[in-house]
């Protein structure tokens, strides 16, 4: 059984990853040099096929080998995240105001089926964004009305499937209105399809706050490409209204960004988004709403290790909680004069961000004269954030070198062919000896990368996309050791999976 503190996100009974007392890095009671012990071999595994299971997918201690890189998950900490937003917008908002509310999980933030069929078996809808995303998001058993299908570029066969499927329809455009309606009247003639009308809509405004965010992430403002601008939500509704056979106008969405470490940044954005709902309640008289969506893009903290491994003095950085986010609007929600609406979010990065590490085997030491190297076997393609985003993920040894010596500076890089192929700079790490160097086995984590990292991962310079091993831990109820599974989520690529697709590849 899976015990939880959901009053402590630190707290180690959550499936955190952290580095203990012997700066060893851990997630509740085990320590991962078990995990390297039982199921890691330093070198190139020559075929998955060699990869030994049992039960479901349970890696077999001692005779199951995986190469480096590899994405570990904890489960524990997957379903701890999801429970802190389940929990806290049903105690701030349903049951002191008595709103329904549903936690959508942004597929696009990690697609490993694993992670998706977690939160679904916890009560997660799922959020998406083309046609594969639907399609994985029905084979793991999420129903069609628990989906919500974004994005701001849909193709018509997208739009097809999406209203057979009985989604909500996210609006992002007039001509995004128009294809849905041409759709729709094609599939209304097909009389087996009727139950599916009127098709759920969703319009999603475009608000004009910054997000105080990369500059990549920013959904919202003039210069963004997502969602429609208030001035023009009256003409949609209109020609909605026009169309009531085939569709209906169901709520509204907003969405800011992603990485959000201020919480006041969503008031702006929850009370617009209310006063709309009222307004178009009032002057359209609209009794079809059903939803009101505001989006997800709470971060989380990136750099809570990061004095570890810097000179620069820790700082304390409080990043909103899913309780924060469900009092902000709360705050605003009782001005709806529609009290029966529900309340929807859709996080990814604050659900799956935290969940993973990254581990990857050290190739060796090069140093130039004013420049360290750690040459890892991770890289870009798994852990594309940095050279992106100019992003941070903390980096640090699974157990220390125990050479007793300084921390030098060093850039921790990969073997891609990119001088943007870094996954960290001016970092302070121990530099290991020559002789460890060339005959050990020395390995690091590259922390925090369950959002953005496995969904982004690529094929460049024909780099395999890694396995990926889930951590299953049970506590006792009686007090004894808890039981450990390593489950294997994703077999790690092949050349013949890579290129399989190509015409000439035999």
């Amino acid at each position: 059984m899976i015990q939880l503190n959901l009053e402590d996100s630190n707290d180690k009974s959550n499936g955190a990853f952290y580095f203990n007392s012997e700066k060893v890095l851990c997630t509740g009671q085990i320590q991962l040099t078990d995990f390297l012990e039982k199921h890691v071999m330093n070198s190139e595994l020559p075929d998955s096929e060699e990869i030994i299971l049992q039960n479901i997918n349970e890696l077999v201690p001692y005779e199951s080998k995986l190469s480096t890189p590899i994405y570990i998950y904890s489960k524990k900490r997957l379903v701890y995240n999801f429970l802190s937003y389940k929990n806290s917008f049903k105690e701030e908002l349903t049951d002191q105001l008595g709103f329904q509310t549903n936690i959508s999980f942004s597929i696009k933030a990690n697609f490993n089926p694993s992670v998706l069929k977690v939160f679904h078996e916890n009560g997660s809808w799922a959020s998406l964004v083309n046609k594969n995303e639907l399609l994985l998001a029905l084979k793991v058993g999420i129903k069609g009305d628990n989906l919500i299908f974004n994005g701001n570029g849909k193709k018509l066969s997208e739009i097809d499937l999406a209203i057979k499927s009985g989604c909500y329809l996210n609006i992002d455009s007039l001509f995004n209105l128009n294809h849905t309606i041409k759709v729709a009247q094609k599939l209304y003639q097909n009389e087996d399809l009727r139950n599916k009308f009127p098709v759920k809509l969703i319009i999603r405004v475009n608000q004009t706050q910054n997000a105080q965010v990369h500059q990549y992430l920013n959904t919202s403002g003039d210069a963004c490409k997502f969602g429609v601008q208030e001035n023009q939500v009256d003409n949609l509704i209109e020609i909605i209204k026009s169309n009531s056979n085939l569709v209906k106008l169901s709520g509204f969405h907003s969405h800011l960004g992603s990485t959000i470490k201020a919480v006041d940044i969503y008031h702006e954005s929850v009370k617009n988004l209310v006063n709309l709902v009222n307004m178009t309640i009032e002057n359209h008289k609209i009794d079809s709403l059903e939803i009101i969506n505001f989006g997800g893009g709470l971060g989380i903290n990136y750099e809570r290790f990061a004095s570890n491994t810097s000179k620069i003095p820790k700082v304390e950085l409080k990043i909103p909680t899913p309780r924060d986010l469900a009092k902000v609007i709360g705050s605003h929600v009782t001005e709806l004069k529609n009290k029966n609406i529900r309340i929807v979010v859709e996080p990814g990065r604050s659900l799956v961000g935290d969940s993973c590490i990254l581990l990857t085997n050290l190739l060796g030491l090069k140093q130039n004269e004013n420049k360290n190297f750690l040459v890892v076997d991770s890289s870009m393609c798994e852990c594309l954030r940095p050279c992106l985003y100019s992003a941070y993920h903390h980096i640090d040894y699974v157990k220390p070198l125990n050479q007793n010596g300084p921390r030098e500076l060093v850039d921790v890089v990969g073997p891609v062919c990119e001088s943007g192929d870094f996954l960290g700079k001016d970092r302070y790490l121990e530099l290991p000896l020559i002789s460890e160097n060339e005959n050990a086995s020395i390995y690091l984590a590259i922390m925090d990368v369950g959002a953005y990292c496995s969904s982004m991962a690529l094929n460049y310079n024909l780099h395999p996309k890694p396995s990926e091993v889930f951590i299953e831990e049970d506590e006792s109820t009686n007090g004894s050791k808890s039981e450990v599974k390593y489950i294997l989520t994703r077999r790690p690529d092949t050349l013949e999976n890579i290129l399989g697709s190509f015409t000439d590849f035999f």
